[in-house]
């Protein structure tokens, strides 16, 4: 019952009632910036900021907006860094809203996770870089997303007698190259639809998923998901410049402290920090 949205602190929350008298569960999108330092990239030095916006349209023609933005950066050896702004805190001494930035630093192999807010810096050791490339393999690099079905139709063509009812398949096609912010892009949209009756639907369901891949970037540029039941979610890369960006952003800012180690829910950005770990 979950499909991702941005993160690690630009979450959209969309209301979604699980049916099974436990509450109100949220609909989440993975957007491509929350995955920037997974895979390495050399030899494609860029900044840009990147902007994610949820909109939802009410019964009632009422508009549920949220809106994020992160700034990315990567050199030609391939660190990276990536910086979102918290909206939900309070401005700090320097005026500006609390950020999570996050630098990743495959030649020194280690990664940092800064809290402004906390003057916290975690620090972990990144793993050699043969294992590295076997995860990335394993991994690939599309930003991932689902879609809620009912599991009756998921389930589909499983059993013998279910031949007569195929299962639900995405439509996927290509389309025409196009230049977003500068620089080429690859385009893929799937199509599902869900048909009338499935979730007591009158008329059938169709949701849409568009992907623009820039392989100068190695990176998605633009993506678009509709979904008609809770919104249209979409990202873009914007003020995109090629040239290298100044080393000091991929190194640990002073006046922070730091602490070893943290988990993955730490990583994203929780609503309430984490106890600081000290270090002996």
């Amino acid at each position: 019952m979950q499909v991702e949205l941005p993160t690690p602190v630009a979450e959209t929350p969309v209301p979604l009632m699980n049916g099974g008298g436990r509450g109100i569960d949220t609909l989440s999108f993975v957007t491509p910036d929350a995955n920037f330092e997974r895979v390495l990239v050399k030899d494609a030095a860029f900044s840009a900021d990147s902007v994610t916006e949820h909109v939802q349209v009410l019964g009632n023609g009422n508009r549920m907006v949220r809106k994020s933005t992160a700034h990315i950066f990567r050199d030609a050896v391939g660190r990276t860094r990536r910086e979102h702004e918290i909206d939900r805190g309070a401005p700090g001494p320097d005026g500006q809203l609390p950020r999570l930035i996050i630098i990743n630093d495959p030649v020194g192999r280690v990664n940092y996770s800064i809290e402004t807010q906390t003057g916290v810096a975690r620090k972990r050791q990144l793993p050699p870089q043969k294992v590295r490339e076997a995860f990335e393999k394993a991994r690939g690099d599309n930003a991932p997303f689902s879609v809620l079905i009912p599991p009756a139709v998921a389930r589909r063509g499983m059993s013998p007698g279910d031949a007569a009812t195929p299962p639900l398949t995405p439509q996927r096609e290509q389309l025409p190259a196009q230049t977003i912010e500068g620089v080429l892009a690859e385009g893929a949209r799937t199509t599902i639809t869900i048909p009338a009756g499935e979730f007591d639907n009158e008329q059938p369901i169709t949701i849409v998923h568009e992907e623009w891949y820039a392989p100068e970037l190695h990176m998605i540029v633009m993506m678009k998901h509709d979904d008609p039941r809770f919104g249209v979610t979409s990202f873009r890369l914007t003020n995109i410049l090629r040239t290298e960006p100044a080393a000091e952003l991929f190194q640990l800012p002073q006046g922070y402290r730091v602490v070893e180690g943290y988990d993955r829910s730490e990583m994203i950005g929780p609503r309430t920090p984490p106890p600081v770990r000290r270090t002996p």
